[in-house]
């Protein structure tokens, strides 16, 4: 039951014992009022009958003596207006039950015949003759008068007893009434302070909870299912979920962006660095690499070249190697300077493929398996020097990471809805989830062999060249001794946008 029903009944209850306490309340005056206005016409109905026998009493008291008729007469007249005011009277009180009604009405009648005799007497006879007849019929309407004097004495003695026996029953039933409401409102109030206080204070001391950045409580829902606070408690529960799953993703965010600002400023660093020595470094190369070619010409014009074709194949070798250092240093400033260049048109599956047979000609991988699985016509937008420089970096970093002869290096090409998947995988070393959260930072390395440690800065750079791209790489591995996964995502080259 929800809580306004349970309210709205509540105060239905607290209302209907209110109208029964009102109502018995009204009873009660209602019938104590009805007792007092009997036993206040019959009060004044009895002072009539006493005035009335006042009169009576007082003609006997004339006749015994055989006192003046005039005054015999006087006191009769004047029984006969009071017993006219009596029955006057009797028309305009409060009735009270039938039987009684009826006997004092008959009181009544008997009087008024006793009266109307008397005046009778009075008007046909002489008046001593008159005064001696009617002591008859006056000591019969004195007779009667007594009797009705009885009787208004117990209808007031009645009426009395009964607005006593009103007034205990109604003290009584307003008692438990008043008992019953005021034990009614008590538990109304406890239910109420329960579904109400309690619920409120919960929330509130949740909401403080909330704002103080702990989103892992959670408010008790209660049992019912169709509660308000229940279904608020709830809501607040899913809220709080859903703060804790956004805090807890944008922590992620912020030690992924704290990390990447990191690894921007290492290589921005490694770019200031490399700007220093650029021109110191270059200004060597560009000796080594001139000479290497004058003497190479001059080799080239002995008589008998070949007895120095070891010599040219070395000077060709210093002079591409210096060729080849010069581009690397390049490369490394343009990355670190932030400049982008130009995008063309390349075949991934051309790279994956010429980079793979570079590799299995090289003497220090020839006891390694490399094998590729990838589609033609994976074309991308991108720059083909850099996408190679990347292909080249994570192959040969699989290659270091496995042991001869069973160690395997997989390229694989994937092609999904607008971009294409690059997955280098090896069953090598593996990765900790350590090594995973630094991989792209610079100048971190495990490599710890001094023949082959490297400086840490070979998949910072791939890390660079694939945002530049527009793309993303991810490293994936279950631990150590269970190989890993370097995925790249680039999109497809779109002819359309290129041309726009």
């Amino acid at each position: 039951m929800t809580l306004a029903k349970r309210m709205t009944l509540q105060s239905l209850g607290l209302s209907t014992m209110l109208v029964i306490l009102a109502t018995s309340s009204a009873w009660s005056l209602l019938a104590t009022q009805k007792s007092v206005r009997i036993a206040r016409d019959e009060y004044l109905e009895l002072r009539m009958i006493l005035k009335l026998d006042e009169h009576l009493a007082a003609l006997r008291s004339v006749i015994d003596v055989g006192g003046d008729p005039q005054s015999a007469d006087a006191e009769l007249d004047a029984a006969v207006r009071q017993m006219q005011s009596l029955l006057g009277f009797q028309t305009q009180q409060y009735r009270d039950v039938e039987p009684h009604e009826e006997e004092e009405g008959g009181y009544l009648r008997a009087l008024e015949a006793d009266l109307a005799d008397m005046v009778s007497f009075f008007d046909t006879h002489t008046e001593a003759a008159g005064a001696t007849g009617v002591l008859a019929s006056l000591t019969s309407a004195q007779s009667h008068l007594r009797d009705l004097a009885t009787e208004m004495d117990e209808a007031i003695a009645s009426a009395q007893h009964e607005s006593n026996r009103i007034l205990q029953v109604t003290l009584v039933v307003l008692i438990l009434i008043s008992a019953t409401t005021m034990g009614a409102t008590v538990l109304v109030n406890i239910a109420q302070y329960r579904s109400v206080v309690v619920p409120v204070r919960r929330l509130r001391d949740g909401v403080r909870t909330l704002a103080s950045g702990r989103f892992d409580k959670r408010l008790p829902e209660g049992r019912g299912h169709d509660d308000e606070f229940g279904e608020l408690a709830r809501d607040f529960n899913q809220m709080a979920a859903e703060l804790d799953d956004l805090y807890r993703d944008l922590e992620l965010r912020v030690r992924e962006k704290s990390r990447e600002l990191v690894r921007s400023e290492r290589l921005a660093s490694v770019g200031f660095l490399a700007a220093g020595v650029a021109h110191e470094i270059n200004n060597p190369l560009n000796i080594i690499s001139g000479h290497a070619e004058l003497t190479l010409r001059r080799v080239r014009k002995l008589v008998d070249a070949s007895e120095h074709r070891d010599t040219e194949q070395a000077l060709r070798i210093i002079r591409d190697e210096s060729f080849r250092c010069k581009g690397i240093i390049e490369k490394l400033l343009s990355l670190s300077a932030g400049g982008g260049a130009e995008r063309e048109r390349v075949a991934l599956d051309q790279i994956v493929d010429d980079v793979a047979t570079m590799l299995r000609s090289l003497t220090q991988y020839r006891d390694r398996n490399v094998s590729v699985d990838i589609a033609p016509g994976s074309d991308v937008l991108g720059n083909e020097t850099e996408l190679r420089q990347v292909v080249l970096n994570l192959a040969i970093n699989a290659l270091e990471a496995v042991e001869p002869p069973v160690g395997e290096v997989r390229l694989e090409g994937i092609r999904h809805n607008g971009t294409i998947e690059l997955v280098v995988s090896d069953n090598g070393h593996g990765m900790t989830s350590e090594t995973q959260e630094h991989v792209f930072d610079p100048f971190f390395t495990q490599r710890t062999s001094t023949t082959k440690r490297g400086l840490g800065l070979g998949l910072s750079i791939t890390h660079a060249i694939v945002e530049s791209h527009g793309g993303r790489i991810t490293a994936y591995s279950d631990g150590p001794n269970q190989g890993s996964r370097f995925a790249v995502e680039l999109p497809v080259f779109n002819y359309e946008a290129a041309q726009g």
